[in-house]
Formats: structure tokens, C-alpha cells, sequence
């Protein structure tokens, strides 16, 4: 394994930062505050963490030792939320420093590598001479492959390299998605998130899409002029196309506008770019392939919907991030009304294309956001993260696919002889008004389930 960075841990829950140990990171254990201050004169590593119980009991003065004893390195705070809330170190403790317990794995890492990698601005002076741009470029690059395994902190830290290199206000990143020369917008700088989620390329397609054909860095000093002209009116014309090329085909493409200095991109610009794209190509098509290997282990193979697995591993991350953030978290249980029935009378291929059915109407029925699962054998569970209260908490989009599934006419004749088609019951549960654990809200959700089986089936059930 590489080792990317090393970090100070301080406290007793030491087994909650097993994840980024996982991906590559050393963390140093220190079981009280002058533990920490001495590890962190005598040795190098990059940042932090203390446990806000352990700086107890003057939080404050322990605090300010701390950081002296760090310099210029970032102390961040662990906390509960309840600690948050009723200690309320805000005095001491910018947001910015709190890291909230549980920890949502992918944030923490994310926090934690923004604390301790150099950010790429403080690496923008030496960018001059082509030994520069060199070593520039080995710099960037090695930074990126430290995220090969998380897809999205790599399109985070690739936007901020491009954007501080290039002194851009909007950089956006496009990836490979499903279908053929067709790349999603992952992150982007300068760009809101609406805009952002919507926003897809098409190779061969528009300015940027006729561009990134090329498979060459496209660099326009004057849209109109010596380039094509974008619909969106910038405050410089000037712009720069990046298709990230592996072998011989696009996995993605940066945007670049907006140059914060007068003038348009130059050769030098360019000039790094392309070295920089050679080895992001690489990079991202690597952390692609990842990607697919893992979302092989977490797809239902019927359905193609999340499995159980998943579910287990992101629930408990939703629900950290609700109560961060204070937002309903709603999970709906389904099941598929007399299934087994429906098996008897038409046979086990016909079943399994029936889920399949099933599993693409609650496809077209949740929003993108919503994580749908197959939790075993004919029944289903649907996370809504950041719900609202005024429009019931998803349960118009349960009963939207209730009513598109008996819209389907999956029919099939029971043992009595009458005839039935398919439909299916749910059971709706949000955190925090019914539950306040993952645990409990599948509970609650589950007695949803059985009282919507119990009235009859065909119907949905609030907790």
C-alpha cells in the first residue's frame, strides 16, 4: 500500500478513522493532550485530530497548546453533535475546524486531505520555466493519484489544481458516464449546483463537445474571433478545452473559463495542461475502473438496482449527514404484493422479469438523489436524503410508483382462478420526526410496511 500522508489522532475512538488507515494514511495515537504536544514537536505529521472530550477540562487552553505546538499545520476537533450543541465551543472552535461523530467516511477523508496536501496555490509561484512546468505537473499528478479509490475527491482536488494553475474562476469537470460520448458533470468551481447537476457534454456536440473530439487541448484566446463562442456571456471571451485522454479514448474533459487576469489563456497555459491531461487521463481512468469494479460488488445482478450491502454501508452515512446538517432523512420499505403467487402461477423467469419491471419503474418514479435497493427476495427499501415536510417526505414519490406499477398490468391468475396483477405496499419512516437512529427508522418503516399489508395491500403507510 502507499502511504499518503500521516495524521495525529487524539482520543479514544481511534477505530472511527479505520477507513482512511484503509486508504493509505498512518495515523499516530496519543491518549492525552501533552502526548499530542510532544508528537506533534518531535515528529512531521500533516494535521490533527483531538477529540473535543479529551481537551477537557479547560477545551479552551488546551486548544490554544495545541496549536502553537502545530504551527502552521490544521488541528480539527471531534465531536458529537450534542457537543456542539451544548457545549457550544463556538468561541474557540470555527466550523470549519469540527469534525462530527460518527464520521461520514468519505467526508472525513476529503477534510483530511484538504488539511494535510499542500493546496495547489501555494505551488503557483514556481510555475515559470519549462523545468517548472515539469515538475509542476509531477507535483499535481501525484497528488491526484493518492485519490485513485474515491472518484469524487479526485474530481474535487482536479478542479482546484486546474483552477489555481490556470488562475480560472469557473473550471468544470466532466466523466465518462453510461451511455456512449456522453460525460456528467462531477464538480466543478464557479458554477451553482443546479447548473452543475444538470449540465452534460456530448462528444462532437457544442463548443466544448466539438472541441474535446479533438483528443488535443483546445485553447481559444477570443471566442468568435479564432474559436467558437459559447451561448453563456463571460466576462473574458477567452477559453480552454481539455479532453482527459486514455489510449484512445475520452473518460473525460475540463472546462476552463473565466481567467481571473486580463488577457486570454496563453501557450504556457497550454502548455501545462497538456502535460497535466496526459497524466490525468490515466488517473481518471484508473479511479473509473475502480468505481465499476466496486459498484459490481454493491448491484443487484436481476435489477440492477443497490444491494443490501450497499445499503448497510450508506444508511448510516445518510443519517450522520441529516442530523450535520439537519435535514429529514425518509426511508420507504416496499414489498411486492402476493409475489409468490405470481411465481407459482407463471414460472421463475417470468418473476425475475417482473422485478426487473418493477425495479425501472421505481427508477422513473424517485428522484436522481434517491438511493433504490433491492433488499431481498421481492422486497425493496428507498433512501430520500434532504426530504421536505411540505411535500409529505417522498411519500407522493412511494405512491407514484405504487400507482405505476398497478399501471403496469403485470397479471397473472391466482389458484382460485381469479385474475391479479401485480402491485405493491410500503411502509414510509423520516428521521428525525419518527426515528432518531438507522435502526430505528428501518423499525419504523418495517411496522409501515405491515400495517399497509394489513389494510389491504396496494396502499402506502406513514409511521
Amino acid at each position: 500500500m502507499i502511504h499518503t500522508f500521516e495524521i495525529l489522532y487524539v482520543g479514544r475512538h481511534r477505530d472511527e478513522v479505520e477507513d482512511i488507515v484503509s486508504r493509505g494514511a498512518i495515523v499516530h495515537d496519543a491518549s492525552s493532550i501533552y502526548e499530542a504536544i510532544a508528537t506533534l514537536k518531535r515528529t512531521g505529521v500533516g494535521a490533527a485530530i483531538v477529540e473535543f472530550e479529551g481537551l477537557r477540562p479547560s477545551p479552551e487552553r488546551a486548544l490554544a497548546a495545541l496549536r502553537r505546538a502545530a504551527g502552521n499545520r490544521t488541528v480539527l476537533v471531534s465531536m458529537t453533535p450534542d457537543e456542539w450543541e451544548m457545549a457550544r465551543p463556538r468561541g474557540y472552535v470555527h466550523q470549519d475546524e469540527v469534525l462530527l461523530r460518527p464520521f461520514y467516511p468519505d467526508e472525513l477523508w476529503r477534510r483530511v486531505t484538504r488539511a494535510v496536501l499542500p493546496p495547489p496555490a501555494k505551488a503557483v509561484r514556481s510555475f515559470g520555466g519549462k523545468a517548472d512546468r515539469l515538475a509542476a505537473i509531477i507535483d499535481d499528478a501525484q497528488r491526484l493519484n493518492r485519490f485513485t479509490s474515491d472518484l469524487g475527491s479526485l474530481g474535487e482536488h482536479i478542479v482546484a489544481v486546474v483552477k489555481a494553475r490556470l488562475r480560472a474562476a469557473r473550471v468544470s469537470l466532466f466523466l465518462k458516464g453510461e451511455e456512449p460520448d456522453v460525460f456528467t458533470a462531477v464538480e466543478a468551481a464557479g458554477l451553482d449546483r443546479e447548473v452543475r447537476e444538470k449540465a452534460l457534454l456530448r462528444l462532437g456536440e457544442g463548443v466544448a463537445g466539438e472541441a474535446a473530439a479533438t483528443k488535443a487541448v483546445t485553447v481559444v484566446r477570443e471566442a468568435g474571433r479564432d474559436g467558437a463562442a459559447s451561448e453563456r456571456v463571460y466576462r473574458q471571451s477567452s477559453y480552454m478545452i481539455v479532453p482527459l485522454v486514455h489510449g484512445q479514448e475520452v473518460v473525460g474533459v475540463i472546462c476552463v473559463t473565466e481567467r481571473l487576469e486580463e488577457g486570454p489563456f496563453g501557450e504556457e497555459d497550454k502548455a501545462y495542461m497538456e502535460g497535466f491531461a496526459d497524466l490525468a487521463g490515466q488517473i481518471v481512468a484508473n479511479a473509473l475502473q475502480f468505481r465499476a469494479a466496486d459498484e459490481l460488488a454493491t448491484i443487484d445482478e436481476g435489477t440492477q438496482l443497490f444491494n443490501k450491502r450497499h445499503f448497510r454501508r450508506v444508511l448510516p452515512m445518510e443519517v450522520v449527514r441529516a442530523k450535520r446538517y439537519k435535514h429529514d432523512l425518509t426511508l420507504a420499505m416496499i414489498d411486492v404484493d402476493h409475489f409468490k403467487l405470481y411465481n407459482d402461477a407463471m414460472g421463475h423467469q417470468a418473476g425475475d422479469r417482473a422485478l426487473a419491471t418493477i425495479a425501472q419503474i421505481l427508477r422513473e418514479s424517485f428522484r436522481k438523489s434517491d438511493i433504490i435497493v433491492r433488499y431481498g427476495g421481492e422486497e425493496f427499501a428507498v433512501i430520500m436524503p434532504e426530504t421536505s415536510r411540505k411535500e409529505g417526505n417522498g411519500v407522493g414519490f412511494v405512491d407514484r410508483a405504487r400507482k405505476g406499477v398497478e399501471a403496469a398490468g403485470l397479471s397473472f391468475e391466482d389458484p382460485t382462478g381469479r385474475r391479479r396483477v401485480l402491485t405493491i405496499s410500503g411502509g414510509v419512516a423520516t428521521l428525525p420526526l419518527q426515528a432518531a437512529t438507522g435502526e430505528e427508522l428501518i423499525e419504523k418503516a418495517d411496522q409501515a410496511l405491515y400495517r399497509a399489508k394489513a389494510r389491504g395491500r396496494n396502499c402506502i403507510v406513514g409511521a
